[in-house]
């Protein structure tokens, strides 16, 4: 059985709303492709012709500052979107997307977007509530790097992580699955002050770090640092 063959866009949260003919429709414009950990998917300002859906792996969407540095916007998982909009010929990406492991990714043209979006009204809501969302979560971030201090901005990015964790919830155990360099660009902050704030947090009993996992030993804690 091919990639496209499996598809289950029932699982994808954009298209969970379609009704399994509308559904059809859209699987048979898509087309997948692989990347490698590391390759690039696109570049800010380059032309917009395609959105792209992440079938495995993950992928980071973020900006470089002119000194060089990483912002990490948001990592995309399995059923997740770029949400960029491809409609318009001039429109161009406003970020930078890298697989962060070996994916895999489904894609769909700016014209079979175009032609989609103008027939089909519930893919034009299921669009625009995503947009307007994922505008909620870029302000959140622009509060936090701006307003909050590392070590609160850290604590969330646990507490966010730990409630998107498919973990035990009586254990609490976080898995990692990037780099500490990589939390750093996510929060906005060195390596080197993640680092310290980690075991910070480690001291005062509130997580435990093993090798590729952080275990939240005391959520209501971290909560109460968040706060204070």
């Amino acid at each position: 059985m091919s990639d496209k063959d499996s598809i289950n866009l029932r699982d994808i949260p954009l298209f969970q709303a379609l009704p399994s003919s509308e559904r059809a429709l859209v699987e048979a414009c898509l087309k997948v492709k692989s990347f490698e950990k590391g390759e690039a998917l696109f570049w800010e300002s380059d032309p917009c012709e395609r959105i792209f859906i992440v079938k495995s792996g993950r992928v980071k969407i973020f900006r470089t500052a002119s000194s060089g540095r990483e912002q990490i916007l948001e990592i995309l998982n399995p059923g997740n979107t770029c949400a960029c909009n491809p409609g318009a010929s001039t429109w161009s990406c406003s970020t930078n997307a890298q697989a962060l492991t070996p994916c895999s990714l489904w894609f769909l043209s700016r014209d079979d977007y175009i032609r989609l979006v103008k027939t089909n009204a519930n893919l034009t809501h299921a669009l625009n509530k995503l947009f307007a969302d994922r505008l909620c979560r870029f302000s959140s971030l622009i509060v936090e790097v701006s307003l909050q201090e590392v070590k609160k901005r850290l604590i969330k990015f646990l507490l966010d992580m730990s409630t998107q964790s498919e973990a035990s919830h009586k254990q609490e155990v976080l898995l990692i699955n990037f780099t500490r360099e990589e939390i750093a660009q996510r929060i906005g902050a060195a390596r080197e002050t993640v680092v310290r704030h980690l075991y910070q947090l480690k001291r005062a009993r509130l997580i435990d770090i093993k090798p590729q996992q952080i275990i939240i030993r005391d959520k209501e804690g971290l909560q109460s640092k968040l706060e204070s």
